[in-house]
C-alpha cells in the first residue's frame, strides 16, 4: 500500500530542512503468517487485510504524521512502530512489515506473533 505524509523531524540538525515541514510517498507492505484454509485454499483474503488496514490507512495517508496520538518525532522507523502496534489487534496475523520512504531507504520490523 502507499500512502502521502507530512512531517517535520525535530531531532535533525538544526538548519537541517527536514526539521521542516515536508513529505514523502510511503510504501507499507505487510507480511502475514496464517494457517492455510483448507476449504478455500488460501491463509486470508487479500480484501480482508485492506479493509482491516483501512481505519490505520486513513489515519496515515495524506495527513501531518507528527499529529499521531503517540507518534511525536516520525521517523521512518519510529513510524513503523507505531503502524505495528496500530494494527496488533484487527491484524494479528501480521509479523512482519516493510516501510519505504524511497527506494533504498526504509525499514524492516519483525515480530514474533504469540501463539
Amino acid at each position: 500500500m502507499r500512502f502521502e505524509g507530512a512531517l517535520r523531524l525535530g531531532r535533525a540538525p538544526v538548519g537541517d530542512p527536514r526539521r521542516r515541514l515536508h513529505g514523502h510517498s510511503y510504501l507499507l507492505r505487510l507480511h502475514l503468517t496464517a494457517p492455510l484454509d483448507a476449504v478455500l485454499g488460501w491463509t486470508i483474503d487479500y480484501g480482508d487485510v485492506k479493509a482491516l488496514f483501512k481505519p490505520v490507512y486513513a489515519r496515515l495517508d495524506h495527513h501531518e504524521l507528527n499529529g499521531l496520538m503517540g507518534l511525536s518525532d516520525p521517523s521512518t522507523a519510529r513510524l513503523a512502530c507505531w503502524i505495528r502496534k496500530a494494527i496488533a489487534e484487527a491484524l494479528p496475523q501480521a509479523d512482519r512489515l516493510e516501510l519505504t520512504e524511497r527506494p533504498g531507504c526504509g525499514v524492516l520490523l519483525c515480530w514474533e506473533r504469540a501463539r
